[in-house]
């Protein structure tokens, strides 16, 4: 009975926070690469409008807000800037906390003519 107690503190006290915490790595890098991803497929597409509508729906997916900026710096080329929150809480205590801005310029490489 002690033994199982003991279990179950361990899993609370260690396992749980390192599994939030990184969650909140994990979806950070997903958004990281979505961003990147949607700023590169100007070149495929060649209509901003459509870049954002995209980039809006797959945030609204992922459960985040859909403020982003975005920059045209040439015709096939952008720059989509992001700020990515992200927390950890147990019991209303907040012991992790992400903020972080992310940008993206669109790459050379796929899809250039």
């Amino acid at each position: 009975m002690v033994k199982n107690i003991i279990y179950v503190l361990i899993l609370a006290v260690i396992g749980i926070p390192s599994w939030q915490i990184g969650t909140v790595m994990l979806e950070k890098k997903k958004v990281t690469y979505l961003i990147q991803e949607q700023a590169n497929t100007i070149k495929k597409y060649d209509n901003p409008d459509l870049v954002k509508r995209y980039l809006k729906e797959n945030l609204e997916l992922m459960g985040l807000p859909t403020k982003f900026s975005f920059e045209s710096l040439e015709r096939r080329k952008v720059k989509i800037g992001y700020t990515y929150k992200g927390d950890a809480t147990i019991f209303g205590y907040t012991y992790y906390e992400v903020e972080e801005d992310i940008e993206a310029i669109t790459e050379d490489g796929q899809f250039d003519r």
